[in-house]
């Protein structure tokens, strides 16, 4: 048995809405949801008086505590909790060896967790083909290491020790995109307010179901485009355009001011649309709700061969006369809403809670964004939005304070905004950024890295025994926090931060397929929607607001504080429901991976050929042999669209040899007509996700 005894004051008459402990205490005790727990011994007094107030008995699913009408301040005395320590009598047993379930990339970062093992212990890897050992390492700190075993092979593995087995999984290029690229996609289809995979009407939704205003989906479905377009590009389209005018009237208004997209689109570019068209046509002013249509504006140079003109021109006028508008419609927001004014131009000092809604530096991008798009435009006040991004950018170095959770990890999935604002300054605007950037970016990384050495190489919400913040269900910040940490990676040259950085990239990726102390994805039905996962979270949520129970690659649930560092049989603790903002987070790293991975190279050493070679995850599939295309563009003004193709079955990389012509530029043929000196070119990814070679004619 255990007694837990704690004074707190309240100020209002509802405990959950109070105070960051209050909520903690009585939430924590919820989580016992077969509750062997009873809350005794509640005694209340209000403030100077005294006197004694009426409370409600709690049980262990009951989240509130009631009080009688008084108008001073109550106050809780005391209360203890009574118990048994948690065991879950229905949980099954977990393997003795975790891996990522599904599988690894070639050439990337490969662990798995054997808690309780000795250092030492051997441990190999085994061909299930074959049956033959194929690697060899030794456990050191409960990790096994096997980044080093690269086979160019389609079959599965295990690891073993002594008698014991993880889960097979596979390695291959790419792996990782494989198994969720086209989910990624078929998750935010689904999830769409209206016309997915329900026509219901929901509250704290417009064009996401559950997705309030600070959902993020819009930027995360540009960052993946333009990460990787050509990916995108091949998708098989299962989406078409649903008109307004064939339902009934309560939905009229709710989309429709712009002009449909393509047919041709690719699904990502008519989810694009989506997201854009619900905001205009329901005149969303929340400044996220804003800052979020910056992104498409910046983005609409290379969407526009799929969509109107006046899209374009429809979203530019509204952000012209709202981007600054302190005031918000009630209509936009909702009872989350944490922002003190909604003038996108202001500085942002106030700090959002655990539920993600009000990230440290979320106009930094889109200010960057708008001060790019105002200049084309000609606006002889562009520079304004500069001032504005540098001003808060100034104030995030000086301020924040990365031994603060609250700063990090408390932003739970929208904890990938701060870094990224980060990383966007200082690659867009090399030498133009505020002072200290640099210097506050490796500051984050020691403390991230110091809070991750632990069995799991996983990321701590604090230094001491607190693991992810208490009562709260987190895939979504494990989900975003590659992006945050990919996103430090471009900008510090520190290789041995990066190395240790990008460990923590793939082991939180492995966290939610399985290396985690429950041993389960974080997807209830990941066994039957992803490739090579075994065993799914325990439960999901029935109905909700997101009604997410028909929609595929929904990530229900993560390892609570309770359960770490190892304590498989509390099982299923706590509360279990999927959200888009999990999903968006996700779809957040998958775009940085993509980027980072990317690298172009452009090799003119010979004297009639162009060597070109592209880096890129395009290769998901050893038995498809893939091919893309690309522009190569001649300062002297010609342009030759070429293939590449990949490598080999296994190859990361695609590549292709263009011969050219000393000669006058001779266009519409397959050779690159060059003079001395002139430039050539070559890029892949789009905007900020832009990577280029070059060379010079000789």
């Amino acid at each position: 048995m255990f007694t837990i005894q704690i004074t707190v004051w309240l100020f209002k008459r509802k405990v959950r809405n109070i105070l960051a402990v209050g909520f903690v205490v009585f939430y924590s005790q919820s989580l016992y949801s077969q509750s062997n727990l009873a809350l005794t011994g509640v005694a209340f007094s209000s403030g100077n008086r005294g006197s004694e107030v009426a409370g409600q008995a709690i049980d262990g699913n009951n989240e509130t505590i009631w009080f009688s009408e008084n108008t001073k301040a109550p106050k809780v005395r005391e209360f203890e909790i009574f118990g048994d320590q948690y065991i879950d009598s229905t949980v099954s047993e977990v393997k003795k060896i975790l891996v990522n379930q599904s599988g690894y990339n070639l050439n990337k970062p490969k662990r798995f967790t054997a808690p309780e093992v000795p250092d030492h212990t051997a441990f190999s890897i085994r061909n299930l083909t074959t049956g033959k050992a194929v690697y060899h390492g030794n456990m050191q700190k409960e990790i096994g290491d096997f980044t080093a075993f690269n086979p160019l092979s389609g079959d599965e593995y295990v690891v073993s020790i002594d008698t014991f087995t993880s889960y097979p999984f596979r390695i291959g290029p790419y792996w990782l995109e494989r198994v969720t690229y086209r989910n990624m996609i078929d998750f935010m289809a689904g999830a769409r307010h209206y016309t997915g995979t329900t026509d219901k009407i929901r509250q704290l939704s417009w064009a996401w179901r559950d997705g309030d205003f600070f959902n993020w989906a819009l930027q995360s479905l540009i960052a993946q485009f333009l990460s990787n377009p050509e990916a995108f590009k091949r998708m098989e389209k299962k989406i078409s355009y649903k008109s307004n005018d064939s339902f009934s009237s309560e939905y009229k208004g709710k989309w429709g001011s712009l002009e449909p997209y393509h047919s041709n689109a690719p699904d990502i570019v008519k989810l694009i649309h989506w997201d854009v068209d619900v905001k205009i046509s329901q005149q969303l002013e929340h400044e996220h709700q804003k800052a979020e249509l910056a992104h498409f504006l910046y983005a609409f140079p290379y969407l526009k061969q799929w969509l109107p003109q006046q899209n374009f021109d429809m979203v530019y006028a509204f952000l012209k006369e709202k981007w600054a508008k302190p005031d918000v419609a009630e209509w936009s927001t909702s009872k989350y809403d944490q922002s003190p004014e909604h003038n996108l131009l202001s500085l942002k000092t106030k700090l959002g809670t655990t539920k993600g809604e009000l990230p440290p530096g979320h106009s930094v991008i889109p200010n960057l964004m708008m001060y790019e798009v105002a200049k084309k435009q000609g606006e002889s006040d562009a520079d304004k939005y500069f001032k504005a991004a540098y001003r808060q950018m100034e104030w995030m170095i000086a301020n924040l304070d990365w031994d603060d959770p609250l700063t990090t990890k408390g932003q739970r999935m929208s904890e990938h905004m701060t870094m990224r604002a980060f990383a966007y300054f200082h690659n867009q605007y090399p030498g133009r950024a505020p002072a200290g950037l640099y210097e506050k970016t490796v500051d984050w990384a020691r403390v991230v890295i110091a809070r991750s050495k632990n069995l799991w190489d996983f990321r701590k919400y604090t230094d001491d025994a607190d693991w992810v913040p208490a009562g709260w269900n987190e895939p979504g910040n494990i989900l975003g926090f590659p992006a945050c940490a990919l996103a430090a990676m471009s900008i510090i040259k520190d290789a041995k931060l990066n190395d240790a950085l990008n460990r923590l990239v793939w082991s939180h990726f492995d966290n939610a397929f399985g290396r985690n102390p429950t041993g389960r994805h974080f997807s209830y039905d990941g066994p039957a929607e992803i490739e090579g996962v075994d065993l799914g979270w325990y439960s999901y949520h029935h109905g909700g607001v997101g009604l997410l129970e028909q929609v595929r690659f929904v990530f229900d649930g993560a390892p609570k504080t309770n359960h770490y560092p190892n304590h498989p049989e509390i099982g299923n603790l706590g509360w279990t429901e999927g959200w888009v903002q999990f999903n968006t987070a996700f779809n957040l790293s998958m775009a940085y991976l993509a980027f980072h991975d990317t690298q172009i190279e452009l090799n003119g050493s010979d004297k009639k050929k162009l060597a070109i070679r592209l880096k890129a995850p395009i290769n998901f599939n050893e038995k498809i042999s893939d091919q893309i295309d690309l522009e190569v563009i001649s300062s002297g003004g010609d342009t030759v669209k070429i293939t590449l193709s990949e490598e080999s079955a296994f190859s990361e990389y695609l590549s292709k040899k263009l011969q050219y012509k000393h000669k006058k530029v001779k266009r519409d043929d397959k050779v690159l007509q060059v003079k001395k000196n002139d430039i050539i070119k070559v890029s892949y990814g789009l905007g900020y996700f832009r990577k280029e070679a070059f060379t010079v004619i000789k």
